[in-house]
């Protein structure tokens, strides 16, 4: 865009870049070269792997982060979350595409390998008008990113008692532990049918957890779970 279009853009529609407000830009290119920067094409870094426990069934859901929960990052995500900054969607959606596809385990025959996203709760939604994690999904899908044995399919939903309760992402590591069930998945077409689960942000495990079991009650084989970011601990040093 020229100055003199982006000056006409920007005063009939003021914008500020989505992570450190400069002016004129919806991310500047400083910004974005950062973010860039932050999230990885695979193979992934050693350090973005992890394992959340599913104690009830004796297994390990691998799961796999484009990048670490921080710094310019962080405030992009949080700005697509929070501050209505939909376009930020386009930015994630070949990160998390590239990191389903070379995860994904081949299957005999025609058995599509379905993606789901962990839902927001309606609440959110509703404040949003949109879910960050299928928002980012349906992009990549939109841009043919994804071959046609992969089906996204919004298949797992809250409880309704989940809804009255408040949202498990709200909740600290310690009531999401030893809270009660808040997804149920709708009943698998096909028993065994392969899942790759898919969220934003990997802190407890905790939403992982349940969404997998929810899947796995409802007859699914959940393969593994795939996040944009994973959050480290205070005193670990993230990579550069």
């Amino acid at each position: 865009m020229s100055f003199g279009l982006r000056e006409l853009a920007n005063f009939l529609v003021p914008t500020s870049c989505a992570v450190c407000s400069r002016a004129d830009f919806r991310l500047c290119p400083e910004c974005r070269t950062e973010i860039q920067h932050q999230l990885f094409l695979p193979p992934l870094p050693d350090g973005h792997h992890h394992y959340v426990e599913l104690p009830l069934i004796a297994q390990q859901l691998p799961v796999s982060s484009c990048g670490i929960y921080g710094r310019e990052l962080a405030r992009a995500m949080l700005a697509f979350k929070n501050k209505q900054r939909y376009f930020l969607a386009a930015v994630f959606a070949p990160y998390l595409a590239a990191a389903i596809n070379s995860s994904c385990i081949p299957q005999p025959g025609t058995v599509a390998t379905y993606i789901v996203a962990v839902p927001s709760s309606l609440k959110a939604v509703g404040k949003r008008g949109y879910s960050p994690v299928a928002s980012m999904l349906e992009h990549g899908m939109a841009r043919g990113l994804y071959p046609s044995e992969l089906v996204i399919r919004p298949l797992l939903h809250y409880r309704a008692r989940s809804v009255l309760a408040g949202a498990q992402k709200l909740k600290s590591g310690s009531a999401r532990r030893g809270g009660q069930e808040h997804f149920i998945a709708e009943r698998a077409d096909a028993p065994g049918r392969p899942v790759i689960l898919v969220d934003d942000v990997l802190t407890t495990g905790a939403t992982l957890r349940q969404a997998a079991m929810a899947c796995h009650k409802a007859g699914y084989s959940v393969t593994l779970g795939i996040v944009l970011a994973l959050t480290k601990p205070p005193n670990h040093e993230s990579e550069q």
